[in-house]
Formats: C-alpha cells, structure tokens, sequence
C-alpha cells in the first residue's frame, strides 16, 4: 500500500508541477511511444533555398561583363530553371545577334542542350519582335576561344543545327 501511496504522489507531482510552472500557459504536450516512427516525422523535408539563394548561385557561376545583356539574362532565368538553363554562364547582343555562352565542351555541338538553348534564345527574340534573328549558342573558352555549338543563321536558317561546307576536292 506504501508503493501504492508513493506512486500516486509522484503521478500528482508529475501532472501539478508543471501547470504551476506555466502560470496558466498551457504547457507543451510530449508524448512518448514505442512505436516506429513514419519516415515524414524522423526527418523534416529538404527545402528548397529561398530565390534569393538560387539567384546568387547562379550569378557565381556566371561570367558577366559590362558586355552581358541583364534584360537577356533575367528573361531566361525567369523563364527557365532547368539543367539546360544551368549550362548558360553569360548571353550578349550586337544588334540582332544574340550569343548564348556556356559551360558546355567544344564536342557537344547539336547537341540536345546546345540545341534548346538556341531555340529559346529565338523565341527570346521573337518575343522582341526582331525580324531577322541570329543566335549563337556558344562553347567554353579553350584553345579555339568559344566554338559555336548550335546556331540560326538568318530567316532562311530553319533550325538550330550547326552546318558544315563540303570539303572542296
């Protein structure tokens, strides 16, 4: 009956104590249990940085000059955030030309990236309403300073693949 008594007491001391100590807050519940806990409680979801973060993730990995056009770059960074858009360190205009620069090897010329970025690079200038648009999308610097790796030529260009002359025998 002692043992009885005793746990009685500290089952009071355990309930009263902390309502005192919050002064008519309500006390946080905790719970214990033996279960397993499901996967979404053990650890809280990634997130994703704040765009504020991404931007300047974005802007390190850049390679912008006083040449690089801002209202180019902004159009495509809010436009697109994909692994295609990633590839893109600056983009610049001379009149109607428009070069995309990338991170990308002198090897991957028409290739599926190269090819994309020169699409949206025309629609980038379409949506500019220029008539005869040029786009570029162009290779890291290396020894051949910046390949062109997919490109439009002008209104009788149809797509964006790099063409090569025949050799002359």
């Amino acid at each position: 009956m002692v043992v009885g008594v005793s746990c009685l007491g500290l089952g009071v001391t355990a309930v009263v104590v902390p309502l005192l100590a919050a002064r008519g807050e309500q006390a946080p519940v905790r719970t214990a249990s033996i279960e397993e806990p499901t996967t979404a409680s053990v650890v809280p979801a990634a997130q994703a940085p704040p765009p504020a973060e991404k931007d300047e993730k974005k802007a390190a990995k850049r390679k912008e000059s006083k040449y690089s056009d801002k209202d180019a770059l902004a159009y495509f960074d809010q436009r697109w955030d994909d692994e295609t858009h990633r590839h893109i360190t600056d983009i610049r205009t001379t009149g109607t030309y428009l070069r995309i620069y990338t991170d990308l090897p002198d090897s991957k010329d028409n290739s599926p990236v190269s090819l994309r970025l020169c699409e949206r690079g025309m629609e980038y200038l379409a949506e500019l309403g220029v008539k005869k648009r040029v786009v570029f999308v162009q290779a890291r610097t290396g020894g051949n300073g910046n390949p062109v790796l997919a490109n439009v030529l002008g209104p009788k260009d149809d797509d964006c693949r790099v063409t090569y002359p025949k050799p002359k025998s």
